[in-house]
Parts: C-alpha cells; structure tokens; sequence
C-alpha cells in the first residue's frame, strides 16, 4: 500500500486564498468586552530550586502615601517626560516608572543610626555560663532532659534517666569538642596528654556522654498526624527565638538572607544549592544585625507552601520576619532573591535591596549604559526607586527610601591603581549593610561541628 501524497506548493497556496474570502462572523450576543485573558508571569530565584507560577488575581494594593511620596500634581509635572510601563507588567494597570528629577521624595525615611542595647543586667562577676543561659535558658534544659527521658521509656530500655544538669555538661562538651577538635570520638578520654582533653574528661564519662549524644530527644515521643516537617525541632528554634528577641534591642540597619546548616544525611528538610560555600544542608531565613551578625529572627525552611499563598517566597519570607520587629526606626536590606515591586510598595520598613530585571513590574530601560559609573533612575508615584548602575557589570537596585542622588566609591583597575567614580546612594548603602547574615554564619562556623547521629 502507498503511503499517501503531500499536498503541492499550488495546493496549499489555493487552499489559503480560499479561506481568506471568507467571513468568520461572531455572535455579539455572547461576546464579553470585559473578559480579559488570564497572563501568567513565571518567576525564578536565582539560588533556590524553587519556581512559581503567580496567577494575577493578586493585584498590587495602592499604598497612603506620606508626605513623601509623589502627589498627582507632582506626577504632572512630568508630563513631558515619557511613562515607562513595567517590563513585566500584567493584567489592566500596570505601574507606571518616571524618570527621576528633584521633585521625588521616597516613601520611607532612612533612620538614624543607633546602637543596640542588652536587656538583661549582668553584674561585674557575671561569667560566661551566666549569659549563655540567657541565650540558652534552664526551662530549655528541663524540656530536653524530660523528652529524652520520655524517648528513654517508650524504647523499653533500662538506662539511668537523664536531668537538666546533665543535658547542660552534654552541650558544655559540644562547644569544647567544636573548637578543640581530636581525631576520633574517643580521644576526649584519653590518656595521652596530647589528646585527652581534660575538661571533658572530668565532666562526664565517655560512655554516658556517647549514650546521651545518641538518644537526645526535642519533642514529645508521640507525633501528632498533622505534624510539620520540623516538629522535632520546633519547641527548641521557638524557644531560642524568644531569647534572642528578649536579650537585646533592634539595631538600625538589619539584612535579611539564607543560612545553610549543613547536614549529609537524608532528610525532606534539605536543600542543594551548588552557588553556597555549604551546597548541601537545611535553609535557614534569618533576620541579623548587620554590623554585629546577632540573630534577631529565624524560620526554618520546610518545603513549598500548600494552599492558597499568595506573592513570591522571598515576599512571604520578608514579611514574615519583619512581623517580630519591634519598633520602627530598622531599615533591612536584602538581596535580589526577595527583592519585587510589590515588596518595596507594601513593606512597613524602609528597604533597599538588588533585584532582577525579568521581576514582575521592574521598569524597563531602554538607554544603554556605555560606561562605567553611569546610572539612570526611574520612579513611581508612590515613592519607590529603581536605580540602573553599570560597574565591572550592570547592577539594579529597588529602594522605598533613597533619593536618585550619586556618592563616590573607589574602584580598583586592572594595573592596581585606584580610580573613583559616581555610584547610587542606594547601591553604596546596600553594600554597607548587607553582610549581617554572612557575619553570623562566619562566627557559627567557629563552633563547627561534624558528627554521626541516628534518625529521630
């Protein structure tokens, strides 16, 4: 049998100038002039693994603007300047950037730097354990001696239960073998004097020690059946929560980034980020100083949200660690992950932070930036920036409290001389105070500490 012949060039060119000379004709009656299809706006982070897809049912709430916001009559005095849509704008009102000119204020304000305070007295004979229970309280060594004990009789097995005094010689022990580290377990116990430490030694044998490091529980025995995925750890993030929130006040200048602990075993909590000095480990979003790296706030990232969430993950990441901040004069900065439009328009604290220029509602520019240390600004009526910046590479930065003003920063070139060039305000702020995060995780890493442990 023949397999059957394709249609000629003639026939196909025939075909179509038939069906150009007729007339579709559609039935008004059922025609809706308000039906609009629905647009769909993927986005990406650049270092997570995680994609989504946001519908625009969320359209972008209108602000009150303060007196620092632009005005409709300060927008009209740009009238001759052209309104640039978004790059990524979706559904019947998009926002509309203009180009910066010395009518536009931000609609935050930057606060004034002050410096944190503790609020606990310590007297002059205070020693370190006094301020680590501070940290660390009695009542979170009470909950782990009973949830260990409780593990201890739901295993049947017949071993000395444990007390508070004991859990805390447990940790001491930790803290030593993490920064005074031997070859194998055991050697904290020996009697070579080149190994055997003797702090450890003289706090708790070796076998009891490696037995408690083995059967340390967190939470009750009994899971629940609508248990999170962190439920073995919970009591003791919420309770060390609390006392960093109560041991010192709020800085001015906070970031807000990822933390990898890092983990090699197998888990649903861990993540794989192949940019990360750790690639392989547990995601942690903490709010941090960023001079000093004290850890303000922390969640623990669990997977993707189920159920109706709305905006971005780095959105919701935001404003859930932004909702324990006490008081207003904080600014936060962070990085392109959880920067957007929306974030900046609805934040209650003054931010600024790099952000991708493929993000839902970023203006889109359209001159080129040839050299280094140019810049173009373009702003909304409510008060938000975007600052293009070119300096070894093109830069984008989003700001709810910066004004379109240049600073000076030096740069190196490629024959070691110095050479100084014009930068955002906005762009050299954030450099300023990014890093609280980085700095907490470099102090932990002093305290490292690799050991092998059975699954709860």
């Amino acid at each position: 049998m023949s397999r059957p012949r394709g249609l000629t060039n003639e026939e196909i060119k025939k075909i179509l100038e038939e069906s150009d000379d007729e007339d579709i004709d559609l039935d008004d009656e059922i025609d809706d002039p308000d039906f609009q299809f629905p647009t769909h706006n993927l986005q990406y982070s650049s270092d997570s693994d995680e994609c989504e897809m946001d519908i625009d049912h969320d359209t972008i709430p209108q602000n009150t603007k303060n007196s620092g916001a632009l005005s409709d009559t300060d927008t009209a005095s740009l009238s001759s300047v052209d309104e640039i849509p978004s790059a990524n704008a979706s559904g019947s009102s998009p926002i509309l950037w203009f180009h910066a000119d010395s009518t536009f204020q931000p609609r935050m304000t930057i606060p004034a730097e002050s410096s944190p305070s503790l609020l606990f007295n310590l007297n002059r004979s205070a020693t370190e354990l006094d301020v680590f229970l501070k940290i660390f309280p009695k009542s979170l060594m009470i909950w782990i001696s009973q949830c260990t004990n409780q593990r201890l009789e739901k295993l049947g097995q017949t071993i000395h239960p444990t007390d508070p005094s004991e859990i805390m010689l447990v940790l001491g022990c930790i803290l030593v073998m993490s920064y005074n580290k031997v070859p194998k377990f055991s050697h904290y116990w020996s009697s070579n004097p080149s190994l055997g430490n003797v702090a450890i030694k003289n706090a708790i044998s070796r076998d009891r020690c490696k037995m408690l490091l083995s059967k340390l529980y967190f939470a009750e025995p009994e899971k629940p059946e609508n248990a999170s995925k962190t439920y073995y750890i919970d009591e003791v993030v919420s309770c060390l929560k609390q006392t960093f929130k109560k041991c010192r006040s709020e800085s001015s200048y906070q970031s807000i980034d990822e933390s990898m602990a890092k983990f090699k075993g197998r888990s649903s909590l861990k993540q794989y980020m192949p940019m990360k000095p750790v690639k392989r480990g547990i995601k942690i979003w903490q709010r941090c100083d960023s001079k000093t790296g004290y850890v303000y706030d922390m969640n623990i990232y669990s997977g993707k949200e189920t159920g109706g969430v709305q905006g971005t993950l780095g959105e919701r990441v935001v404003s859930k660690l932004t909702e324990t901040i006490r008081g207003k004069d904080v600014m936060l900065a962070f990085d392109q992950f959880f920067t957007s439009v929306h974030l900046m328009e609805t934040l209650k604290f003054p931010a600024v932070g790099t952000c991708i220029k493929t993000r839902k509602d970023v203006p889109n520019f359209t001159t080129k930036l040839s050299k280094r240390g140019e810049a173009e600004f373009l702003v909304t009526k409510n008060g938000t920036m975007c600052a293009r910046w070119l300096d070894s590479k093109e830069v984008m930065m989003l700001s709810n409290c910066h004004e379109a003003k240049y600073a000076k920063v030096n740069r190196t070139m490629r024959d070691g001389s110095k050479e100084e060039f014009e930068c955002p305000v906005a762009i050299e702020f954030y450099n300023k105070i990014m890093g609280g995060v980085d700095l907490a995780d470099q102090m932990a890493n002093v305290y490292e500490l690799d050991r092998k442990s059975c699954k709860w």
